[in-house]
């Protein structure tokens, strides 16, 4: 019996098993090399294929015919976070050889914790695994068995010298990079949550006064990124999140996350890729300082370091940094130590951290929206400044949000924001497209009672007085519940576009004024 001849390294056999051996290695799901079933012609039938009718391979070998080699996959279950029905099949095109990723089985919403895993464990190397009890004693007992024996000791004192002994040099375990590696490979793209503001793999401090929304800010950002849709003008990378709030009870998030999911025109059920951590009657530290002055993770990052690894989400917000960081806020050494412990959880989750805090009194009345130790500020890269204006006549609706540092973008940029009806909208000096509906359905609602109104004999004019036109109209059945306020914006948007005008009834003596629509005719010309 012949051998088979190794495969070239980048042909599809060495593909297949190559996927096959990095995804086994990494133990995050459980992986097989398979064939698919075919179709009429002998071609893949990868539209039919599921768990049930694909094949081992024969005598555990690499298929010998092209025809059947174009069949091979590896098929992937079991998978950290997912459904345990939830199957996937990982393949190579068989002319161009780019990989590809379809689910056979399961609850779709698992593909893109799917694609994130099998992605991130296919692009690393798997950790070394550390030798068993049984390994380790077996190599101990190898080395006495087999160990060399010393020489015999000569009879007289003239002793050969001693060879020179070599220093051992201990292993490193620095990550040392040769950049010439990277000539000819893609330049990776920079990862964002947020385009601009957020960036992945790394935490972002958003800082703002009590009271001034960056909790409910940071709530809307995580909804909209778990429903997988646009806020403010910004769009949040799709995906699961996880809400950690320290100051707030489970009934006060339930009350504004039905704000945030109506005025998205979604409901609560839509949040199903959303985690909530309520903690406002619990101790919430994160990490306190030993003895030394280090600090230490408590029970709850443990738990909260399970939960995400098994959760894998995109997000974790983390609503405050006083209630989470036990440590002194101007140590610097402390500060730059809880901030790298959020680190090691964005980077192998290549997820992004948000810590909210609040400013230092200095920190507001500079404007720089910093507290405590400027570690803060050196230690992340990103940090956002959310503001309200000050004031005696100041609108108290409106916000801005300021980029204060942005190691990956530019800083100084700066976004204006309007709370209404429980939510924040983007303030650009535009209608947003409900507010547009809004208008059109409120000017059609004026035309129409106006109309009726003149047709009635009724009269109505366009200054303030006891027949002013949206004072009049707001007490009819027919105007379905518009306040005087929108009926006043839409008459004066009518009669700009020229849609409305106005004319004189009655003697020359004591002459009285008709609103009616351009369009018709009534009274006095």
């Amino acid at each position: 019996m012949s051998l088979r001849e190794t495969p070239a390294s980048d042909s599809r056999e060495a593909m297949i098993f190559g996927i096959y051996d990095r995804l086994y290695d990494h133990g995050h799901c459980s992986v097989d090399v398979v064939l698919a079933p075919a179709n009429a012609t002998g071609e893949p039938d990868w539209e039919n294929t599921g768990p049930a009718n694909v094949s081992s391979l024969p005598a555990d070998e690499w298929p010998e015919y092209e025809q059947a080699e174009k069949r091979a996959c590896v098929i992937v279950s079991n998978i950290d976070g997912c459904d345990p029905d939830s199957t996937f099949i990982v393949t190579l095109h068989h002319e161009t050889g780019i990989p590809g990723m379809f689910q056979i089985h399961g609850p779709e919403i698992d593909r893109v914790v799917a694609d994130s895993i099998i992605g991130r464990d296919l692009g690393n190397r798997p950790p070394p695994k550390e030798p068993t009890e049984l390994q380790k004693s077996m190599a101990k007992l190898r080395e006495e068995l087999f160990a060399p024996k010393a020489p015999p000791v000569a009879a007289n004192d003239n002793r050969p010298p001693a060879p020179q002994q070599t220093p051992a040099v201990a292993p490193t375990s620095l990550p040392v990079v040769c950049p010439a590696e990277w000539h000819g490979k893609p330049v990776p793209a920079r990862e964002w949550y947020l385009q601009g503001l957020i960036p992945s793999r790394q935490v972002t401090i958003v800082s703002g006064d009590g009271g001034v929304g960056k909790s409910l800010l940071a709530l809307q950002i995580a909804a909209a990124g778990a429903l997988g849709v646009e806020t403010m003008g910004m769009h949040p990378s799709a995906g699961r999140v996880v809400y950690l709030g320290a100051e707030d009870e489970a009934e006060e998030f339930h009350r504004r996350l039905d704000d945030i999911v109506t005025a998205h025109g979604k409901s609560l059920s839509d949040l199903s890729d959303f985690r909530l951590v309520p903690l406002a009657d619990m101790d919430a530290l994160l990490s306190v300082p030993d003895r030394r002055g280090n600090m230490q993770p408590t029970e709850l990052y443990v738990d909260l370091v399970k939960m995400v690894n098994d959760f894998l989400p995109e997000l974790i917000i983390l609503d405050t940094a006083a209630d989470l960081f036990g440590g002194d806020e101007i140590k610097r050494g402390q500060v730059r130590q809880f901030i790298g412990m959020l680190r090691k959880v964005a980077i192998p989750l290549n997820c992004a951290v948000v810590l909210l805090t609040h400013p230092s009194v200095s920190g507001m009345q500079s404007g720089t929206g910093s507290s405590g130790s400027t570690a803060w500020n050196n230690s992340v890269r990103s940090r956002l400044y959310m503001t309200r204006p000050e004031g005696k006549d100041a609108d108290q609706d409106l916000r801005f949000l300021t980029t204060k540092k942005s190691n990956y973008g530019s800083t100084g940029g700066e976004m204006k924001l309007r709370w209404k009806d429980g939510v924040f909208v983007l303030d650009d000096g535009k209608p947003s497209p409900g507010s547009a509906l809004m208008n059109v359905r409120a000017e059609r609602i004026f035309r129409d009672v106006l109309s009726a109104i003149n047709r009635s004999g009724e009269r109505v004019a366009k200054t303030k007085g006891l027949n002013y036109a949206p004072k009049v109209m707001a007490e009819r059945p027919d105007v379905e519940g518009l306040s005087v306020k929108m009926l006043e914006a839409a008459m004066q948007r009518l009669i700009a576009a020229g849609e409305l005008r106005v004319v004189m009834e009655g003697p020359p003596s004591k002459p009285r004024q008709r609103l009616i629509l351009a369009a018709e005719r009534f009274g006095a010309e």
